[in-house]
């Protein structure tokens, strides 16, 4: 009876995305990835909890960025093309200022997050090493019930291990990378016409 839904499914779970030519039609041009952005003033750019001192980049703004960076292959550096209308020299130089201030703080906190979970594994390869000897050692004079205990030290240790150096590691170079690109980014501005 329902037959026509399960291969509609089936229809569904074998579409295949054509990703690739999408972004080389849409976005990728000389092999540089040019992100266009439409806005209507300063104020769709800066976070209204921007003072003078220090600017900020609309969260809406920047997960838009986000969003498309995270389509794009690596290996293609970053273009923003913000279109909209005509800004000044001043206000092209503090939204630049502002989008590169805010990469750089971004990519400072994933390079602490990193440098982070680098300590982390280390202390996991100690742990494990070090609880593998100790296992080793007294395995021969303790009796069964504490000797678990150690088992159970162990296996925490190498599980976090194991998790980071076939897991974990991957997702933190990938988000170095994005980090990085989106720090490198050169920002354009396209004058769009009034209408």
């Amino acid at each position: 009876m329902f037959e026509w839904k399960k291969d509609q499914r089936e229809e569904f779970y074998n579409k295949k995305s054509h990703l690739e030519s999408r972004l080389k039609k849409d976005i990728i041009r000389n092999g540089v990835a040019y992100l266009p952005c439409k806005v209507s003033g300063i104020d769709d750019i800066l976070s209204k909890f921007s003072t003078d001192i220090i600017a900020a980049v609309d969260s809406e703004f920047t997960d838009a960025l986000l969003n498309t960076v995270d389509c794009i292959p690596q290996e293609y550096p970053l273009v923003l093309e913000i279109h909209g209308p005509k800004f000044t020299d001043k206000e092209k130089k503090l939204i630049t200022e502002t989008i590169i201030s805010d990469a750089d703080y971004m990519l400072g906190k994933t390079e602490a997050e990193y440098r982070h979970h680098r300590k982390v594994f280390w202390w996991m390869v100690v742990g494990t090493v070090g609880s593998g000897i100790l296992l080793g050692a007294i395995k021969h004079f303790v009796d069964e019930v504490p000797l678990e205990f150690f088992y159970v030290l162990f296996w925490l240790f190498a599980d976090a291990l194991v998790r980071y150096l076939f897991i974990e590691h991957g997702d933190y170079k990938n988000d170095k990378i994005r980090s990085g690109r989106i720090a490198s980014m050169k920002v354009e501005f396209v004058e769009e016409p009034d209408k």
